[in-house]
């Protein structure tokens, strides 16, 4: 007779294996609908620099406050709609925005705000899909109130969009609000202020645009940090991570800088993969510009808000190097340049966070600027040559772009470079406009060779720089 212990062993085994067959017979329990796994992750983003500048009395001199320091103060706007387009990188079917207060020193009171994918009028960027506009939220309510140094996430509101294509955010401001996060450089006219709630409306093109912020025909992005989309987890987040070179001076449209070509070309090739570029003009990596607040905070200071902390971020490209060479603070503590072991200390300091949280780190090389008579002199020549070659042997970063080498070639060189033998190296004429800042040539060439680095393909640009 069976022992009673071997029935109760048998017992739990018989309900188990007839769990799993009624779970064979379930459509909901096949591998064919098992859900595919998501995670968010930033689509497109820029760096926000401060938006306050000195006040200045009746006789044009500088303003003090109660310390007897200079007063700086952000436009103030009542009763205006900001309406600003954005190009994403990856698509999705929800999406959400980050709206930043980091710089501002009072709170911030948004009262409302909506997302639209654009009309896809070339000519008209605040132009929205109206039939796809979405009202959004944050923790539940139409208005948000952003403490200093802080940041809002909208909720995620259910809206596809499909990769490379535009996305038009608008925000309403009810009571004053201090706009003090913007982005300094837009590559098209994306921004749009009026007067009024205006948040749903087709097109703000046709009306009249507001006082209370007259920069808006510069094209600046006021407070908007990030869209960011749901994907699948194995989507890759890239951060571009620069100066104006990243930025993409002189550049023609949004979409010809060289983090947009990388995006560009993953997306044509299959890859899902998201690129946002964080790129600020005239920034530096060593130090901060004094007096140049829309220069934005040392690359050191600004890595984890605007790289590690972007939501899915995996990998990094880190540019810089040319303004701090140019500008930065030397050994006396003077802005005569820094040296090429500041600049490798600093590099050295990325590569150790980046791997600390994970990411994979690329190193770009120092472009040339021997053609740019303002910029070059061989002591600054040779320490861009110092670093690159430091960075190219370095071996502590997950891999390394010669960006230096893709847009070299023939220049004409200025006075002071044509006495040096031999010639130091210059940018292509073909690939730059001024001998400092690549052209959508070199921009080309140089969002090819990143695609290239990254996803281990051997692309060629369209045109190449020599």
């Amino acid at each position: 007779m069976t022992p009673p212990i071997r029935v109760r062993r048998l017992r739990p085994m018989l309900a188990l294996l007839a769990l799993l067959s009624a779970c064979l017979l379930l459509p909901a329990c096949t591998a064919n609908t098992r859900p595919v796994v998501q995670k968010w992750v930033a689509s497109w983003g820029q760096a926000m620099t401060s938006n306050h500048v000195r006040v200045a009395g009746p006789d044009g001199k500088p303003v003090l406050d109660e310390y007897g320091q200079p007063l700086e103060r952000a436009p103030a706007v009542e009763r205006l709609t900001l309406r600003q387009s954005v190009n994403l990188s990856a698509g999705g079917t929800r999406v959400r925005i980050r709206l930043s207060n980091h710089h501002g020193r009072e709170p911030l009171t948004v009262s409302a705000a909506r997302i639209a994918p654009g009309a896809g009028d070339a000519r008209d960027l605040s132009a929205i899909d109206a039939a796809n506009d979405r009202q959004l939220s944050f923790g539940g309510q139409r208005s948000i109130t952003i403490a200093p140094g802080g940041e809002a996430v909208s909720d995620p509101v259910e809206l596809r969009v499909a990769p490379l294509s535009s996305v038009v955010v608008s925000l309403y401001f009810d009571g004053p609000a201090q706009l003090a996060d913007m982005h300094p450089m837009q590559l098209a006219h994306t921004t749009y202020a009026v007067d009024g709630d205006a948040t749903q409306l087709r097109s703000l093109a046709q009306l009249p645009p507001a006082n209370a912020l007259p920069h808006t025909r510069d094209d600046h992005v006021y407070l908007l940090a990030g869209v960011d989309v749901e994907a699948p987890a194995g989507t890759r987040g890239i951060v571009a991570f620069g100066d104006s070179i990243t930025d993409g001076a002189l550049a023609t449209a949004p979409g010809r800088s060289w983090p947009a070509v990388l995006a560009a070309l993953a997306e044509r090739n299959g890859h899902a993969a998201a690129v946002v570029n964080a790129g600020i003009s005239a920034d530096e990596l060593t130090t901060d510009q004094i007096g140049n607040p829309g220069a934005g905070a040392s690359g050191l200071k600004r890595f984890l808000r605007d790289v590690v902390d972007r939501p899915g971020v995996t990998d990094v490209v880190v540019l810089f190097g040319a303004n701090d060479i140019n500008r930065g603070i030397d050994a006396a503590g003077y802005p005569n340049g820094a040296s090429a072991g500041d600049l490798i200390a600093a590099m050295r300091m990325l590569a150790d966070v980046a791997h600390q949280h994970r990411l994979r780190i690329y190193a770009g090389t120092v472009t040339p600027f021997a053609g740019l008579a303002s910029w070059y002199s061989p002591g600054r020549e040779a320490v861009r040559l110092q670093f690159n070659e430091w960075i190219r042997r370095y071996g502590g970063f997950d891999g390394v772009i010669d960006f230096s080498d893709a847009v070299a070639g023939d220049y004409v060189p200025p006075p002071l470079a044509a006495k040096r033998s031999p010639l130091p190296v210059g940018m292509a004429t073909v690939c730059t406009g001024e001998g400092l800042h690549p052209n959508d040539r070199g921009y080309a060439a140089m969002g090819t060779l990143a695609y290239n680095v990254l996803f281990d393909a051997k692309l060629q640009p369209p045109q190449g720089c020599r």
